[in-house]
Order: C-alpha cells, then sequence, then structure tokens
C-alpha cells in the first residue's frame, strides 16, 4: 500500500491499535498466571486482530516500523497458537475419555490424553519466554506510544474520513478475498487437505480485515448504515466459514498426530519389552479416536461446501465488491 495522508484514516488507525494492543497485554498477563486456558485463546486472537490491524492501516506509519511490529507479534503468535492448539487437543480428549461407554477403548485414549499433558507442559516455558521476549523489546509501548502522538494531536476534533482511506481499505478487503476466492477450488475434492488448510487462513484474515474495514466505510464520504450492516454480515459469514474450515483441519492434524503417536508407541514398546504385545491394550482407543476424526471430518466438510455453495448462491462475495467501489477495480469472481 502506499501512504494514505488522510487524517481521519490514521486516527481510527491509531484507536484500532490502542484497543488491541491494550487487550493483548491484559491477556498476556493472565497468560503467565496459567489459571485459565482461555487466556491463551483471547491473547491470540488478540494478537491477530493486532497483525490484521497493522496491515490494513500500515499507511499510517513508516513501512520499516510496522514491518518489525509485526515480526514480533508474530513470533509471540506462533508461541500461543502452538500452546493454544495443545489446549484444545487436551479437551478434546478428556470429553472423549469420559464420554466412551466400552471400557476396553479407555487405555489408549488415557494414554495418548497424558501424553498431550506432558507436551503442554513441556511448551509453556516456551510462551513465557516468548512474553518475556516480546515486553523487554518494548513493542508494546512503542506501539502505544506512536498511538498516542496521533490521538493526542487530533484532540476532540471529529473525524472525517477520506475517499482515499476507503480506497485503502478496499484493496485491503481485495487482497484478502482474492487469496479466499482462489483456494476455493479446492473444496471440489475432500482429499486436498493442504489447500483447505490454506482457504482456512484466508478466511480467517479476510474476517478480520472486514471487521477492520467497517469503521473506515462508516467514517468515509458515502459511508451509510447499510454498507456498514452488509460489511457486519460478510465477517459473520467469514468466520462460520473460518469455524468450519478450522475444525476440518483439526481433524486432519489430529488423525496424523494420532497415528504417528500409535507407531511410535507401538515401536518404544517392542524396543523395551522385546515384543509389541503391550501396545494391543492401547490399540483399540487409539483406533477409535482416529476413526471418531474422520468421520467427523467427513460430516463437517459436507456442511463446509454445503455453506460455500450458498455463499455463492447468495452472491455474497459479488455484493462485497459492490459495497468496495468506488476507487478499486472489481474482482473477476469465477470462483
Amino acid at each position: 500500500m502506499t501512504r494514505c495522508s488522510d487524517h481521519g484514516y490514521c486516527i481510527l488507525a491509531a484507536r484500532s491499535l490502542r484497543k488491541q494492543v491494550k487487550q493483548l497485554a491484559e491477556h498476556l498477563a493472565g497468560v503467565r498466571l496459567g489459571e485459565d486456558i482461555e487466556s491463551v485463546h483471547r491473547a491470540r486472537v488478540a494478537s491477530r486482530r493486532l497483525r490484521a490491524a497493522l496491515g490494513m492501516f500500515r499507511p499510517c506509519w513508516k513501512r520499516k516500523q510496522v514491518k518489525a511490529w509485526k515480526t514480533q507479534i508474530g513470533q509471540l503468535a506462533r508461541n500461543l497458537g502452538e500452546a493454544r492448539d495443545h489446549d484444545v487437543l487436551i479437551e478434546f480428549l478428556a470429553s472423549s475419555l469420559a464420554g466412551v461407554s466400552d471400557r476396553v477403548l479407555v487405555p489408549g485414549i488415557a494414554c495418548l490424553l497424558n501424553h498431550v499433558e506432558r507436551q503442554r507442559q513441556w511448551i509453556q516455558p516456551r510462551v513465557l519466554k516468548a512474553i518475556d521476549r516480546l515486553e523487554s523489546s518494548d513493542v508494546l509501548k512503542t506501539m502505544q506510544a506512536a498511538v498516542r502522538s496521533i490521538l493526542d494531536e487530533a484532540g476532540d476534533a471529529e473525524i472525517v474520513v477520506a475517499d482515499c482511506a476507503r480506497t485503502q481499505a478496499a484493496k485491503g478487503v481485495h487482497k484478502r478475498l482474492r487469496k479466499l476466492l482462489d483456494e476455493s477450488p479446492g473444496l471440489a475434492d475432500p482429499e486436498q487437505h493442504e489447500r483447505h488448510h490454506v482457504m482456512r487462513i484466508a478466511a480467517k484474515r479476510l474476517r478480520y480485515t472486514l471487521e477492520l474495514a467497517r469503521s473506515v466505510y462508516s467514517g468515509a464520504p458515502g459511508g451509510n448504515d447499510s454498507a456498514n450492516s452488509d460489511l457486519a454480515n460478510t465477517a459473520d459469514a467469514a468466520k462460520k466459514l473460518q469455524t468450519l474450515l478450522g475444525e476440518v483441519h483439526d481433524c486432519d492434524v489430529w488423525v496424523k498426530n494420532f497415528e504417528e503417536f500409535a507407531r511410535k508407541e507401538s515401536a518404544e514398546i517392542q524396543v523395551y519389552f522385546g515384543s509389541s504385545q503391550r501396545f494391543e491394550r492401547l490399540r483399540p482407543g487409539l483406533d477409535y479416536l482416529c476413526q471418531e476424526r474422520k468421520d467427523r471430518r467427513r460430516q463437517v466438510f459436507g456442511e463446509l461446501v454445503t455453506f460455500w455453495q450458498g455463499l455463492k448462491d447468495q452472491r455474497v462475495w459479488d455484493r462485497l465488491t459492490t459495497i468496495l467501489e468506488p476507487g478499486v477495480s472489481r474482482l473477476k469472481l469465477q470462483a
């Protein structure tokens, strides 16, 4: 993006960053305590929203500065993501263990649960180290200072967002939408796992960018409540798409992990005891988990395809490009 000199746009940017920086700092304090696994989730989401805001409002600050901010936040997000993925898996395994009626399944599920819980304990120090690294870099304080500089200058002035700002926001949304549409043909084949994963990321990024764009369109000349409502509805659609694709991806990853765990556990038992017979106690539970997740993936993937077709039938993406005009070339929607 090129620099945008619109002062109202930069005030919106400052307000958005102020909110996300504050929320991230608050949630990181909860992650340190380690008393509520939802703190990890909330901190992860806050880091995602912050990076999305930096991408959307990049023209308001120096490119090099924004790049450094995004890099540092991204490093934290990766550690939070690993921790959150384990938390979700632990929750699933604990629920599965509590819900099975066939006791022959218990040893395998319990063994895997214990393994994942130990992994999560090993991850926590890395998460804390990532938080320490972020805080020692003063990146959050630097962003807060940059935000204060803009807001102090603005004072109580009324925000008026110019057309150039809407054009900048539209470019950001178009970029995310194009990536989503480029990956959507992968839905024709349930076996294109990697493409479904890339589409999930695209849906997530589109959702956050749409949420940010609402503030720009409501304040720009020609902005109206109808456009703001349409953007909100489209963001909700992207969120549901992200959720469905996310569950599909979780199933893919978990099945792969379950199978890998079974292979390693069988090999270790063979080495230690000279026979893999002891592994047979674990096999039913592990096989059950793999099959249950494969069945769940087929179900969710069917829901995903139906939902995507509904979005196309309702011309959701066509309507979105209409809202984003003028100032940006219309997308050729062939997906």
